[in-house]
């Protein structure tokens, strides 16, 4: 993938998170769509470029709330070292396994969030990752299921059978 296509695919993602975000969240749970998108990027890639692909997208993320500015630049960036670390060529090409990357990306990130934004108050933590991260983490996993499949339908090689050389 192109960087300027990838800018501008991080650019909608994020357009939309902010717009339509709160729109389509259930129970409270919305989805983190930059997430997926880290996922993607960085499945191939190795830690060190992972890591910069998860700072930039967290801090593209970040400059639409400047009051925790660097947390979810922080957040992308260790998710995207453990992707690529844990998973470097050994993840399987399998759509329901991206999912259930993306569900631990989705967990792992809510923690780390929460950890700074409630400034370690543990009950206030464990209330709120129960109650909103469980949700969220699944409905991201879900989401990037549906992109992942989409994608693979669309980028799916066509063979005739019989055909000659």
């Amino acid at each position: 993938m192109s960087v300027l296509r990838t800018v501008i695919i991080a650019l909608v993602l994020l357009v939309m998170q902010m717009t339509i975000g709160h729109r389509i969240a259930i129970a409270g749970a919305v989805p983190d769509l930059m997430i997926i998108l880290v996922v993607a990027l960085v499945l191939p890639r190795g830690p060190v470029l992972a890591v910069i692909i998860g700072f930039l997208l967290g801090f593209l993320q970040d400059l639409g709330n400047a009051s925790f500015l660097g947390m979810n630049a922080l957040a992308k960036s260790v998710i995207a070292y453990g992707i690529a670390r844990l998973g470097g060529g050994l993840i399987p090409e399998n759509v329901l396994f991206k999912g259930f990357v993306i569900v631990v990306a989705c967990l792992v990130n809510d923690l780390l969030t929460l950890c700074i934004t409630t400034s370690f108050s543990i009950g206030t933590i464990f209330m709120s990752f129960f109650r909103y991260s469980i949700l969220s983490s699944l409905y991201t996993g879900v989401i990037g299921v549906i992109v992942y499949s989409a994608v693979e339908l669309l980028t799916r090689r066509v063979v005739r059978s019989g055909a000659g050389f």
